[in-house]
């Protein structure tokens, strides 16, 4: 396995990332890899959340000779720009950039290129084979099948069950915080997307958070539902039946939804962390379970869709 340091432009920014590759000589098949929501590096971490999706991915792709392409978002790790400042459309043009990009090497097969999107990444990808239906095919992680709006009501109304319902230290903590300064988690998103639609700033301040205004917007007016509907490639969906960030039925949703042939799975007590939880599902358990590994089953429904397509 052969890892390379790349940069590529997109417009005016320069998007840093790594090239895997199984070995130094050959032509290869190649996934490239789109983040979730959050400032993200290539390896899908931040200074809060160490996921080590894309790395991990990465490895396990090289070892079944299948090249692999992850970069740091724009404004994250080496890349340059502004992640405060960025779009929804501004990371499918980051997306799209860094499939050109593949597309001029040599050693990949441009007609085996894939996309593999987590979570926002799964709403970006087919986004851009609307662009480059030469896509091979597109394997989405987490998919929302509803816009960001629905999913985060569907998001919040799970964590303020939980946190008021559940049991443990940190729930009770949470729950008499909440109690305090009379925080409602629907409500505050609520108040946060209205105010979002009704400003054509860049962003806002929300009890002193600092909220992506243009993001949330072109999020709110991004139909998921469409863009799938347009999609004619070959689809692998995965979600897990513990996700409490998408809803598990949008991966057989897709299924409905697209023009090509899709395989969905949702995984028995899979997170949206792609780490396995045999309790409740809560986001009170990542800490925990970021200390394992990705799900095997994930890495194991990636390489074998990716074989028979290849």
């Amino acid at each position: 396995m052969i890892e390379n340091e790349i940069n590529f432009n997109s417009g005016d920014i320069q998007l840093a990332g790594t090239m895997t590759m199984p070995s130094e000589e050959g032509v290869f098949p190649c996934v490239l890899m789109i983040h979730g929501s959050g400032p993200f590096d290539r390896d899908e971490n931040n200074p809060h959340m160490k996921i080590d999706a894309f790395n991990t991915i990465a490895n396990h792709l090289a070892e079944k000779r299948i090249a692999s392409l992850r970069y740091d978002k724009r404004g994250c790790g080496k890349s340059s720009g502004s992640f405060d400042a960025a779009g929804f459309y501004d990371l499918v043009q980051d997306g799209m950039a860094a499939y050109r990009y593949l597309t001029t090497n040599t050693n990949i097969n441009n007609d085996k290129i894939f996309l593999l999107g987590h979570s926002e990444g799964a709403m970006i990808a087919p986004k851009i084979y609307l662009s480059y239906p030469a896509i091979a095919g597109l394997i989405l992680l987490a998919v929302p099948a509803k816009n960001l709006e629905d999913s985060l009501k569907y998001q919040t109304k799970l964590i303020k069950d939980d946190v008021e319902n559940g049991k443990g230290l940190a729930r009770l903590i949470n729950k008499l915080l909440w109690k305090i300064i009379r925080y409602d988690p629907v409500k505050a998103w609520q108040a946060i997307f209205e105010k979002a639609k009704n400003t054509d700033k860049d962003s806002f301040r929300y009890k002193g958070q600092k909220i992506n205004a243009k993001w949330l917007r072109e999020h709110i007016e991004y139909d998921p539902k469409y863009t799938i509907c347009n999609v004619n490639c070959p689809i692998l969906s995965i979600t897990g039946d513990k996700d409490i960030q998408v809803d598990p039925q949008d991966a057989a949703s897709v299924a409905d939804l697209a023009k090509g042939p899709v395989e969905y799975h949702i995984v028995s007590n899979l997170t949206h962390i792609l780490r396995p939880d045999d309790g409740p599902p809560s986001l009170f358990n990542y800490k925990k379970l970021l200390k394992q590994n990705i799900d095997q089953r994930v890495l194991d429904f990636i390489s074998s869709w990716l074989q028979k397509k290849i």
